[in-house]
């Protein structure tokens, strides 16, 4: 429980956040992917997915908004609709699946994310349209299971070959109208308890010195260390997370 939590602690699930949404603005996604398997060694994680899910709104919506001039809105509409098919079931599992179970199948989903980013072939149209429809629905079902419903969508775009301008605006976009969703879901399925706004309230702190951070560092990375730096976040948060769920 938060509310039971020393200063230390709350101060720890800022930083986290700090990290995470740096992270966020400099690669386009692993808000999530940073924030819950983290988060969740200091909280609840089925509370940390929540608050992730708040948190990481903020960050989304402002690079949706400000790099809306480069976003696929083709692929944006297909994998928000998609997304939508797949939500209610996630909020299902986030109910009835354990704890531990949820770290191991978010650090399994980032080890596919690090795949993506990983591999140089770039087929544009494999799949076609079938293929996102796919990748949207598992999406939707880890947006409300765990938050972290990057890695499907960082699977597809990796894989459409586009430009990290393209990747960012287009994932953002996604994220953004899927997370106002997951929330409105979470609040139905009365998943938005005190814990959940004192945890987002501390880290809004951190929340804003990430974005502004991230946002400086952006331009000063190249395609190939962009691509180098998502890899290495992707790494060091699925070992976290399913070393974690592992050991209990």
């Amino acid at each position: 429980m938060i509310a039971a939590l020393g200063r230390g602690d709350l101060t720890l699930v800022a930083l986290i956040v700090a990290v995470a949404a740096c992270a966020q603005m400099v690669s386009g996604f692993g808000f999530a992917l940073m924030a819950v398997p983290l988060m969740g060694l200091v909280i609840d994680l089925k509370t940390a997915v929540v608050v992730s899910t708040i948190c990481g709104t903020a960050s989304n919506t402002y690079q949706a908004v400000t790099d809306r001039e480069h976003r696929d809105g083709r692929m944006v509409r297909v994998l928000v609709v998609a997304s939508f098919i797949g939500m209610p079931f996630g909020v299902f599992i986030l109910d009835r699946v354990g704890v531990d179970t949820l770290r191991i199948v978010i650090g399994v989903f980032v080890l596919l994310a690090l795949v993506a980013v990983m591999s140089d072939r770039q087929p544009r149209e494999f799949g076609g349209q079938a293929i996102e429809v796919a990748a949207g629905i598992l999406s939707g079902v880890l947006a409300t299971s765990t938050s972290t419903n990057g890695p499907p969508l960082v699977l597809l775009l990796r894989a459409r070959g586009l430009t990290p301008a393209v990747f960012r605006a287009t994932i953002n976009t996604v994220f953004c109208v899927v997370a106002v969703v997951s929330i409105a879901a979470f609040a139905i399925a009365g998943r938005i308890s005190s814990e959940v706004l004192v945890g987002s309230l501390v880290a809004l702190p951190g929340l804003v010195i990430g974005v502004v951070v991230g946002g400086r560092l952006r331009g000063l990375l190249t395609d190939t260390i962009f691509w180098r730096l998502v890899a290495v976040l992707l790494a060091a948060t699925a070992t976290s997370s399913i070393v974690a769920g592992i050991t209990g």
